[in-house]
């Protein structure tokens, strides 16, 4: 064990190893410990289509959504229009007809999206 370790690392890594060896039922050697990618972690772009959203600017949103499409990898936009799609499909009929938009579009701006798949 280094000198230079504080004591929470050190707990972290007692606690590894314990569980390495109740798991394997043998001490196997040093246990890695992998901490999971931040959950909170936002999409490309994500933070400036949420605006639009919180503004009642749906169609505006999906606007930008389609300008990014070859401005970002595939896979980020996909990420983000399943995000934007979703997030949409959560508001009421009432709410995304007064931002001038609707369920309707939602379900084919999905199918688009599948069909590029």
């Amino acid at each position: 064990m280094q000198q230079d370790e504080d004591f929470l690392t050190r707990q972290i890594r007692s606690i590894g190893q314990g569980l390495g060896v109740m798991i394997s039922g043998k001490n196997g050697g040093p246990t890695q410990i992998v901490f999971p990618k931040k959950q909170a972690q936002k999409l490309p772009h994500q933070v400036d289509l949420q605006r639009l959203i919180d503004e009642g600017k749906y169609g505006q949103a999906a606007e930008h959504l389609v300008q990014l499409e070859f401005a970002i990898s595939h896979q980020d936009y996909f990420e983000l229009s399943l995000w934007l799609y979703k997030t949409l499909n959560q508001l009421s009929d009432e709410t995304l007809r007064s931002g001038q938009y609707s369920k309707t579009r939602i379900l084919d701006q999905l199918q688009r999206l599948k069909n590029k798949q």
